[in-house]
């Protein structure tokens, strides 16, 4: 009995240090899992916390921020579509973990193949923008289906290389050559040898130089060809139907992306051979030529028109060279520059026609020939053994019909001098012409007889020392007149004084 109790007592003791033994460690694992520290004795426990621990990494990673772009416009350069971004209040990402890839096909169905390159062509492109993720970032990856629609060209956006102009021929149509260099200046410079634009037809507004309004040069049917047209298009200005501008017309579109473009436009003058018809004429002492006429060449005037000229105040036709009006006596051809305009015959418009040349000129030549006048000497004497003095004289001209003129024309002169007859003995002598000329003159001498006289030294002595005088045209000694008294009035004077007595005497006996 005793044996049996002492038995159980033992059986108790191991059993206590068994589970104190095996609760133990249990009780520390407890305490220090609740401190967030892992303790294992052996090795599957800590393989066991290496998991946990990247598990709680993981679930603590920021994500990037993806972003794309809107639908964009081809501008000739690569445009990247998407990008990614650190997130915010986060570190900066890993330029080497990104990774943007582009495929799609472009606006001339031609693929592109997918490549890190962003596209620069106008087309539809599928983007993938990836993130291989690192200690901040996790991985991550998007897509978007993004556009880069043609480039617009407005219709008031185009241009010639050179004005649309062209000589008048009277019609609208627009020759071959007359408009060169269509461009709109939306075209990216790089792109201009391979965008080409074409048009079906072209007219001019109005045939006329000066139409009631601004002439312009509507383009029909207007699209765009060459290896780069995919790139762009053409639009209508937005405010079309506000503006009255023509050159920001545009028509309807005929459903194959093509319009009318507007643009301004000028017709020139047709040029027209004008010939000046002139006249001879006496030297006048100016270049004008009086009388003219036109002669206008009709081969240069448009079939079924007429035109004629008027001329102006300010039209004065010269005799000379074309720059250099000439007055003297010669051979000329005449010219005219200023003040002469075409007019229009039978709903012709002399507005369409300009000359050939300016100034115009004549084919012939026409003479300025000299002007008569009279050279008429003047009486001059001299004492004997004196010098000469000059001899003067007088110029008349004809002025018109029967009338005189005394003198030359206003700046001219003659030159050289009148000459006498030799001698120097007391007597008369005649006078010539002498040297006395001018280019411009014709000139006829009259009445040089006996103009010139030598006086002997005592006739001349004599008339200075009596009252009289000696008149070399006479020869004669003259007495010097006295001057008349005035017996009339005198006479006339006392007969208001006698008249005046009388009349006041009779008065005063009167009275008495």
């Amino acid at each position: 009995m005793k044996k049996t109790k002492g038995c159980w007592l033992f059986l108790s003791l191991v059993l206590v240090i068994v589970l104190i033994a095996t609760c133990l460690p249990m009780g520390i694992f407890a305490e220090e899992s609740n401190e967030s520290n892992f303790w294992f004795a052996q090795d599957d426990a800590v393989t066991s916390e290496a998991t946990t621990a990247q598990s709680m990494m993981t679930q603590a990673a920021l994500t990037p921020i993806i972003s794309f772009s809107n639908d964009l416009f081809y501008n000739g350069s690569p445009q990247s579509l998407a990008e990614i971004k650190p997130s915010i209040g986060g570190p900066d990402i890993e330029p080497e973990l990104v990774k943007i890839t582009y495929t799609g096909t472009k606006a001339n169905k031609e693929l592109y193949l997918e490549s890190t390159i962003p596209p620069t062509d106008a087309g539809i492109y599928t983007v993938v923008a990836e993130y291989e993720g690192d200690d901040s970032y996790q991985s991550c990856s998007e897509t978007k289906e993004i556009k880069i629609k043609p480039a617009e060209l407005k219709i008031t956006d185009f241009f010639t290389e050179t004005p649309i102009v062209k000589i008048y021929d009277g019609t609208t149509d627009v020759s071959e050559n007359t408009i060169t260099g269509l461009g709109n200046t939306k075209v990216v410079k790089d792109d201009v040898a391979d965008v080409v634009f074409n048009f079906k037809s072209a007219s001019f507004l109005s045939k006329d130089v000066k139409p009631a309004e601004p002439n312009t040069v509507t383009l029909k049917n207007v699209t765009i060809a060459g290896n780069r047209a995919f790139n762009y298009a053409l639009v209508k200005d937005e405010d079309e139907n506000k503006d009255s501008n023509p050159e920001k017309k545009v028509a309807e579109n005929d459903g194959q992306n093509t319009f009318d473009v507007v643009m301004t436009a000028n017709i020139l003058p047709k040029p027209v051979e004008v010939f000046l018809l002139g006249q001879d004429k006496v030297y006048d002492g100016n270049s004008k030529l009086n009388e003219y006429d036109f002669n206008i060449n009709s081969e240069d005037v448009i079939a079924g028109e007429e035109i004629g000229i008027f001329t102006t105040d300010d039209f004065n036709p010269w005799y000379g060279e074309a720059e250099t009006p000439i007055k003297d006596v010669g051979e000329y051809n005449v010219w005219a520059s200023e003040g002469f305009y075409f007019y229009g015959i039978n709903g012709a418009s002399g507005d369409n026609y300009t000359t050939k040349n300016d100034p115009i000129f004549s084919k012939e030549k026409y003479c300025i020939t000299p002007a008569p006048v009279t050279v008429v000497p003047s009486y001059r004497f001299k004492v004997e053994g004196a010098e000469d003095p000059a001899l003067t004289y007088t110029v008349w001209r004809d002025q018109s019909g029967d009338e005189l003129a005394e003198g030359l024309f206003e700046g001219d002169a003659l030159y050289g001098s009148l000459e006498r007859e030799a001698g120097e003995a007391v007597g008369k002598y005649d006078v010539y012409l002498g040297s006395l000329s001018n280019s411009n003159y014709y000139i006829s001498f009259v009445q040089g007889e006996d103009k010139f006289e030598i006086i002997e030294k005592d006739k001349a002595a004599a008339s200075i020392d009596s009252s009289g005088y000696y008149n070399p045209s006479t020869g004669i000694d003259e007495e010097e007149e006295e001057p008349p008294v005035a017996y009339f009035g005198i006479a006339l004077l006392l007969l208001l004084l006698i008249v005046g007595g009388i009349f006041f005497g009779k008065n005063r006996l009167t009275k008495m």
